[in-house]
């Protein structure tokens, strides 16, 4: 676990740097300072987050978030794929990248680690994702390589699977589960819903990724307030077990939201089921629950228990730890050791297939329902 005060030391390999601020070359005197300006980006399917370092002295010195401009396109990662073999692939490409200058507009940016789903990646670098949009869904292009763009030399870190990308790989490597002897799970809840399952005696990584949808991610509420209000109302009798309204809701929220929000924590409690079912792991063997992502540190984990995100057994050791992904982009762009580590972390993964499993619909089937209070 990170100490009451954590100050980045990576003693318990919890975390690399202290969170959300600047890089302390003190803690890692082994690393070569640079001149200049480096970026860390995470370029998520909803939403842009950046920041801009000074890679001489570590000092965070710009950070921006905004919304990804792709949405005008389609909402979710399937649907940017359809539109990118329909002809607009140089259209996503092309919001991506203006989006990125947006974030970094006013720096002289000399090297950028942008980290991203695979295909978040595939589209900034102006490559069709094709090659895994029908079965075997295997990516052509897993990416661990370097690219110049902008003047500036930028770094796309390597993703484990089509869909468990170089951002989820960073949560990973960023939750430091990988470095200890127990069974651990990680998920990161947004848009795509990426699961990793590290079972530590056998040295094992198991990944899966799910469609979770922009449920979590509505404009102009968090999903902390979302997954609220719904427990709230489930509590009040305004939800029914089915996930029928049948009174008043607040925050805005209404049967649409619900039905979103059913069918995004069925196929994250569905796919965390099937993993540990697949990997031969008990709940009873699970020592944390990291939980990463879009959520943010407001998540209240009982709230999310009750409408069944995660199941009511791990909510002990569960423990809310935020963008990850945005820390190992940081990482990653101060130690060059660090991004090989992530890569070879991808590369080693095993991942388990959802999709047309039998299992993974009865479970899902199952999620969908919420608990009666």
């Amino acid at each position: 676990m990170r100490c009451a005060t954590c100050t980045g030391c990576g003693k318990c390999q919890r975390s690399f740097l202290p969170l959300d601020g600047g890089f302390d070359f003190a803690e890692h005197p082994g690393l070569v300072k640079r001149s200049g300006f480096g970026a860390a980006i995470d370029l998520g399917t909803t939403t842009i987050v950046a920041r801009v370092y000074d890679l001489a002295t570590g000092e965070l010195v710009h950070r921006a978030a905004l919304l990804n401009p792709q949405q005008r396109i389609a909402a979710d990662v399937m649907g940017r794929i359809s539109a990118a073999m329909d002809g607009r692939l140089a259209e996503l490409r092309d919001l991506a990248r203006g989006a990125l200058r947006d974030c970094l507009s006013g720096y002289d940016i000399s090297e950028a680690v942008v980290v991203g789903n695979t295909t978040m990646l595939y589209l900034f670098a102006g490559e069709s994702p094709k090659s895994y949009a029908v079965a075997p869904f295997a990516a052509d292009r897993l990416f661990g390589e370097w690219m110049d763009w902008d003047g500036m030399n930028v770094r796309l870190p390597r993703c484990a699977h089509g869909f468990f990308g170089a951002d989820a790989v960073a949560s990973v490597r960023m939750s430091g589960m990988c470095g200890h002897g127990g069974c651990e799970l990680m998920v990161d809840v947004g848009t795509n819903g990426e699961i990793a399952l590290w079972c530590g005696r056998r040295r094992e990584l198991f990944i899966t990724s799910v469609a979770a949808g922009p449920a979590f991610e509505r404009a102009g509420i968090t999903g902390s307030q979302i997954i609220s209000s719904v427990a709230g109302a489930l509590e009040s009798g305004a939800i029914d077990p089915t996930g029928q309204v049948v009174g008043p809701l607040t925050d805005g929220l209404d049967q649409e939201d619900v039905r979103a929000v059913q069918l995004a924590k069925a196929a994250i409690r569905a796919g965390i089921e099937v993993l540990l079912e697949k990997a031969g792991v008990g709940y009873g063997e699970i020592s944390r629950l990291s939980i990463a992502g879009g959520l943010g540190s407001a998540l209240d984990i009982g709230y999310a228990s009750r409408i069944g995100l995660f199941p009511e057994r791990l909510a002990p050791v569960a423990v809310i730890c935020g963008n990850l992904a945005i820390e190992g982009a940081t990482a990653a762009l101060f130690s060059h050791p660090f991004a090989e580590q992530t890569d070879n972390i991808a590369a080693s993964a095993r991942h388990v297939e959802l999709g047309g499993d039998v299992g993974f619909f009865k479970a899902f089937m199952d999620a969908m329902c919420f608990l009666s209070p």
